[in-house]
């Protein structure tokens, strides 16, 4: 019997994901979901999600980009999708910039495309340079950046919130449940008092500006 062989860019069985995968998680909701059951129903959107699995195989040098995106009118059930991105060194993803290097990655968050409460900046944080730096990654790390709006539809002029999670990792023979499964390499959560009046003073109890590292 002749003997088959397996080109090396088609995946065999039990490879796992590597390369640049990002995985953006948005939540949107309005003022009939900030309490009682509406509130309870938004609390159970997740962190993470898992990978696609046709993504398995050998790096390709491609940025590929898993969207998840849980909304108050399809009562938090998630819609996904995804996009492949060749020979990319710059992807922005909402408020995240994701920068590419040879040393590695970067994650930063634009405070100028942030949804403003009240104002144009959040605090000090946002004034003169408008990029904060959340972390640094280097091949076969993950990481986790968190952080929160407030917006204004412009064509009823009410209010609506959103919360966006990136995961983001230079992987390696890695697992679609790896997000789910362990702990980020760095993680930075960023979220803010949504007032219509503004945002909370920085440092009040009701802000979170932290940082973690396992």
């Amino acid at each position: 019997m002749a003997q088959q062989h397996r080109s090396r860019r088609t995946p065999s069985a039990g490879n796992g994901i590597s390369g640049l995968c990002l995985q953006l998680l948005t939540t949107e909701w309005t003022k009939e979901s900030r309490g009682g059951s509406g509130a309870r129903l938004r609390n159970t959107t997740p962190l993470a999600s898992a990978l696609p699995e046709s993504w398995r195989g050998e790096d390709d040098g491609s940025l590929r980009v898993h969207h998840v995106y849980f909304s108050e009118q399809r009562r938090f059930l998630p819609r996904e999708w995804t996009k492949v991105h060749k020979a990319k060194a710059v992807l922005e993803a909402e408020a995240f910039r994701v920068e590419c290097s040879e040393e590695g990655l970067r994650v930063l968050l634009d405070h100028g495309r942030m949804g403003m409460p009240g104002r144009l900046e959040w605090s000090g944080v946002s004034r003169g340079e408008p990029y904060e730096e959340l972390f640094r990654l280097t091949a076969g790390q993950w990481g986790r950046g968190v952080y929160n709006e407030r917006i204004e539809y412009w064509d009823s002029g009410q209010w609506g919130y959103c919360k966006h999670v990136i995961n983001v990792g230079l992987l390696r023979d890695a697992s679609p449940e790896l997000f789910l499964s362990t702990q980020p390499t760095r993680r930075v959560v960023r979220e803010f008092l949504l007032r219509q009046s503004g945002p909370a003073s920085e440092g009040s109890s009701s802000t979170r500006l932290h940082s973690a590292s396992p």
